[in-house]
């Protein structure tokens, strides 16, 4: 008898970075003021009324306790009134260590 998959685990397969819960604003293009709704290693969900396309190119500031990080980023999923995925693009070593200190310093949830 075949094994069942479900989506989220089909998901999940794909994810290369485990994902945090992570509610702060981001500024897009110096301009444009979105809430994340999580984050990972290799990018980050908004909540966003503006209109993207996937793959538009775009910089956001991410802003938490005592960190700024400026970041260049892809729209990799765009759902219109919903939200978008971003993926960061041409990290530095330092924006890197700049997000891990952010992930590690999310509040463990349970």
């Amino acid at each position: 008898m075949p094994s069942i998959i479900w989506p989220m685990d089909i998901q999940s397969e794909r994810r290369e970075y485990k994902r945090y819960p992570f509610t702060e604003n981001i500024l897009i293009d110096g301009v444009k003021s979105c809430q994340s709704t999580d984050i990972s290693e290799g990018g980050l969900f908004v909540s966003a009324i503006q209109h993207f396309e996937k793959n538009d190119l775009i910089d956001f500031t991410i802003s938490f306790k005592n960190w700024t990080v400026m970041i260049n980023g892809q729209i990799r999923y765009y759902q219109y009134g919903i939200g978008m995925g971003i993926m960061f693009i041409d990290l530095t070593e330092d924006q890197k260590a700049q997000i891990k200190k952010i992930i590690e310093a999310i509040p463990a949830t349970s």
